[in-house]
């Protein structure tokens, strides 16, 4: 491993690619083994190493602007005790089911 110190942004090391172009992750860095990550190489050479989550496309609805919205909203809603009996919710809905022939 290379030399460390500390930058004013956080740890910083020296080290030298390996002869395939890889570096050793500091133990401090939020990438471990296997975690994806974004690569991203700046207009002036130097190399951002981002962590990224990754979500898949069936699950992508649940980042959209609405989505979040209403979760927020639902939030709010039960941490002022806003709630629902949901036992008579329950009445009610078999009553509907019942008059509608349903399953």
């Amino acid at each position: 491993m290379g030399a460390m110190g500390h930058s004013p942004w956080g740890v910083a090391m020296l080290q030298m690619a390996d002869s395939r172009r890889r570096f050793v992750m500091p133990k401090e860095a939020a990438i471990g083994p296997n975690d994806p990550a974004e690569v991203e190489v700046l207009p002036d050479g130097r190399v951002l190493i981002s962590p990224v989550l990754v979500i898949p496309l069936h699950e992508a609805w649940a980042l959209t602007a609405e989505s979040t919205a209403q979760t927020d909203a639902a939030l709010r809603d039960y941490r002022s005790g806003r709630t629902l009996d949901t036992a008579a919710l329950d009445g009610k809905l078999a009553a509907r089911i019942g008059k509608r022939g349903g399953p």
